[in-house]
């Protein structure tokens, strides 16, 4: 029985080699096409000797040089960038840039304000009432025509954003309010924040 079983694997390899070296030069390359999909590696285990180098055919390898911007494009773009200041003065010094807007970073959060608005910060905060502030954290401004955007704030000597302090005054009465049901546990915490 055991001769039977050793003969039996032997024959299976040698047709298994035989059929895959004659079968695909002999059959039509369609309707074989599960031979040729067992010959091809699509992926192996990774060895410490050579790490498996495959990478995607729409991913550009990168270059074996340094590539250097040319000093023209920055010319270039510094000269638009100036173009496009001086235009926004002249409106500006003409009074025709209607409403301006900017958005700003205060305290954590970012607030968009025109002239006039009031806004409100909560926390700590250490000015005191009456002060005058300004706000350097511009992250961007505009008018009707144009927009400056800063990346990520805008320089503080092309914006200024002044500020006064109204009022410091505490919140409403926050309370809190916990219980365990069948416990005996009842809390209520108060709190007031600043405004």
């Amino acid at each position: 029985m055991a001769a039977l079983g050793s003969f039996n694997r032997l024959l299976n390899f040698a047709t298994n080699t035989c059929v895959k070296r004659i079968l695909p030069a002999l059959t039509n390359k369609q309707y074989y096409l599960g031979l040729k999909l067992r010959q091809i590696e699509v992926a192996g285990y990774a060895s410490r000797r050579q790490p498996i180098k495959y990478k995607l055919p729409w991913f550009k390898p990168n270059p074996s040089y340094q590539e250097e911007i040319p000093e023209e494009y920055e010319e270039k773009k510094e000269k638009a960038a100036a173009d496009i200041i001086n235009k926004i003065n002249k409106q500006i010094a003409t009074n025709q840039v209607g409403r301006l807007f900017a958005v700003i970073h205060l305290c954590g959060t970012q607030f968009k304000i025109t002239e006039n608005d009031v806004i409100t910060i909560q926390g700590h905060w250490p000015p005191q009432p009456g002060d005058q502030i300004n706000l350097e954290k511009v992250l961007l401004i505009g008018g009707k025509d144009f927009t400056l955007i800063g990346r990520p704030i805008l320089n503080r000597e092309l914006v200024s954003v002044n500020a006064t302090v109204i009022q410091k005054t505490l919140s409403h009465t926050i309370t809190r309010f916990r219980m365990r049901p069948r416990k005996q546990f009842k809390r209520l915490n108060c709190k007031n924040d600043m405004i």
